[in-house]
């Protein structure tokens, strides 16, 4: 990759990293709707007499909801596509730094041999 391409490949990075965030946000904003109503639902059980009773129940009704499970395998698999392009996204940097130090490092050296 040419030192002028960095910039735009860094950004690109930057803009999924951006993207794969909200994901996780929506994500973990649809487990908490799901969660929420299933408790809704268990603090208006007149059946559940005790805690042990309501967490029960709680786990029940979480293994049994069409999409919870769903979501949290997508949430994971989000987040480690996440950390994936942030690892990347590192390497872009410093890949583009290390190429900005040669090519200081060049000119000087040209600057010197101009000078002797």
């Amino acid at each position: 990759m040419n030192l002028n391409e960095y910039p735009k490949a860094i950004a690109k990075l930057q803009a999924q990293l951006f993207n794969l965030d909200l994901t996780v946000e929506q994500i973990q904003t649809t487990l908490k709707q799901i969660e929420s109503e299933i408790d809704l639902n268990i603090a208006f059980n007149k059946e559940l007499r005790n805690d042990s009773q309501r967490k029960a129940a709680r786990q029940q009704q979480l293994d049994e909801h069409p999409n919870y499970w769903e979501q949290q395998e997508i949430l994971g698999e989000t987040r480690a596509k996440r950390e994936q392009v942030h690892i990347e996204l590192g390497l872009r940097r410093n890949e583009f730094s290390v190429l900005k130090l040669e090519r200081r490092e060049a000119i000087a050296l040209i600057e010197l041999q101009t000078q002797a």
